[in-house]
């Protein structure tokens, strides 16, 4: 048996990288993206991001998803699993991305079996 720790990261899908140039942030993928190449960067065992089809962060109003378009206050998650000390390492390294960021963290998942 292992032990994970797993952190789940809310932000919205409007949110944009900070201290980037004009012409990256004009061609650079989204925040969400960032996220997932940093994590793979850092050898981090999983990484998801969940599809939100609606819900709301900070008792803001309820946004509604919708496949063509979405509303830049629309809640978007991934979700990062490893063991707690690589997740601590991450966080500390990434600081100054997930600033305005809420992240939560689950502790104490065991897997039982894996087959990945």
């Amino acid at each position: 048996m292992n032990t994970l720790t797993t952190i789940r990261i809310y932000f919205e899908y409007g949110k944009t990288l900070k201290n980037v140039s004009f012409w990256k942030k004009l061609h650079a993928a989204d925040f969400a993206s960032e996220i997932l190449k940093r994590a793979k960067a850092n050898n981090l065992k999983q990484a998801l991001q969940f599809n939100v089809s609606k819900g709301y962060l900070n008792q803001a109003n309820i946004h509604w998803g919708h496949t063509e378009v979405k509303q830049a206050k629309h809640p978007q998650i991934i979700e990062l699993t490893d063991t707690q000390e690589r997740i601590e390492q991450f966080l500390n390294s990434e600081k100054a991305l997930l600033e305005d960021t809420m992240v939560v963290m689950v502790k104490n998942e065991i897997v039982m079996k894996s087959n990945l």
